[in-house]
């Protein structure tokens, strides 16, 4: 490419002398100068085309080591009857490590794993048949590392040969990045298939919110595709509970909390209502909320199992005070009108009366103790 301004001048050059030489020609009149003179000319024309020709046959080759060996993306050439390299350019040597004297005593397969060598080979059967192709590989280093390629492909003619044109696109990051996503997503799937629970996924900006499973579960709610799910839920809140919930998801938002928590009772279909908790993890994009991943779990007997205990344990508590405080006042009484009574029975009119007060005390005792057997059966 550096020589073709050199040439050109030299082929202007040639063309004046080639001038000169033919008007020298015509005012001749000698014939052994004459000979001379055509003799010249003949050769120095076909130095010109010669020249000419060179020129031109080289100036493609320019602007395809422009275009291609200095791409920065990895370019090749394949023969498509034997798999070897033709052409690499140097982004290629860069990116896969061999040199180019290397790589053009390579095949398309020394650069694929060995698992993948039948599908390769499957391809260029189906695909190698003169139309484009586009589609995404493993490719492996000179040092055994392999990463993800997208290929673009077309059918060429290079050096006579049957060849296909490639183009390489590291796409490894993309790919690697769309696996790890599959693969949280299948994760998901499986714990929302684990679980009763409801899950939903609500944009903050638009409120469109998305339910997994559970609404139908949890709650005997039908989803319909038409529905506000977000108004939907508000909606079915407990009125008493909804103020409060939603103040409290107001101050969660801005105050730009990453979690929110929060416990309600939530409507059935049948127009009972459950206790639920429903945590949630807030995405802030920029200071702005704008994706809410939560959880709605079912709580409701946990919940009155909690309110049981809590009247079991003030029954217990009630039945404390009565045998401290309400057995012990009959029972003092008993203890009194014992010790009262003329054991000598010469008294009869006294022993009749603490008869009758020792029975009345006896009757306290028994509504005392029919009392506690009453609590006792409502904890039961």
């Amino acid at each position: 490419m550096q020589r073709s301004p050199i040439k050109m001048a030299g082929l202007c050059l040639l063309f004046v002398i080639i001038v000169i030489n033919a008007y020298l020609l015509t005012g001749s009149e000698s014939s052994t100068q004459k000979t001379w003179l055509i003799l010249n000319e003949t050769v120095l024309c076909s130095a010109f085309l010669l020249l000419t020709a060179t020129l031109i046959r080289k100036q493609p080759v320019s602007q395809f080591e422009n275009l291609y060996l200095n791409h920065p993306i990895p370019m090749w050439i394949y023969e498509k009857d034997t798999l070897r390299f033709l052409f690499v350019n140097d982004a290629a040597c860069k990116k896969y490590g061999y040199s180019r004297t290397e790589f053009l005593a390579l095949t398309i397969k020394d650069i694929r794993d060995n698992e993948e060598l039948d599908a390769l080979m499957e391809n260029v059967r189906l695909r190698c048949n003169g139309t484009e192709y586009r589609g995404i590989w493993k490719h492996r280093r000179k040092n055994g590392e392999t990463f993800f390629v997208e290929i673009y492909a077309h059918s060429a003619i290079y050096e006579g040969k049957e060849a296909r044109f490639i183009m390489a696109k590291d796409v490894d990051e993309q790919v690697r990045a769309a696996k790890e996503a599959h693969q949280l997503g299948v994760r998901y799937e499986l714990l929302a298939q684990a679980t009763n629970d409801a899950l939903y996924d609500r944009n903050l900006v638009t409120n469109e919110v998305l339910w997994k499973h559970g609404l139908e579960s949890l709650f005997q709610h039908p989803t319909q595709p038409d529905t506000d799910l977000f108004n939907w839920w508000k909606s079915n809140i407990h009125p008493a509970d909804g103020p409060l919930v939603m103040s409290s998801l107001d101050a969660c938002l801005q105050q730009q909390h990453s979690s929110w928590s929060q416990q309600y009772r939530f409507r059935c279909s049948d127009g009972t209502f459950k206790y639920v908790v429903d945590r949630a993890f807030i995405i802030y994009e920029n200071g702005r909320p704008t994706r809410m991943i939560g959880i709605v779990q079912d709580i409701d007997q946990y919940i009155k199992q909690a309110v049981r205990l809590e009247k079991q344990n003030k029954t217990l508590r009630e039945i404390a005070w009565i045998n401290s405080h309400e057995i012990r006042r009959p029972v003092v009484s008993i203890l009194s009108i014992t010790n009262l009574f003329d054991k000598s029975n010469q008294d009869v009119h006294l022993n009749s009366r603490l008869m009758e007060w020792l029975h009345q005390s006896t009757r306290q005792l028994d509504e005392i103790i029919h009392k506690i057997e009453h609590k006792v059966k409502s904890i039961e």
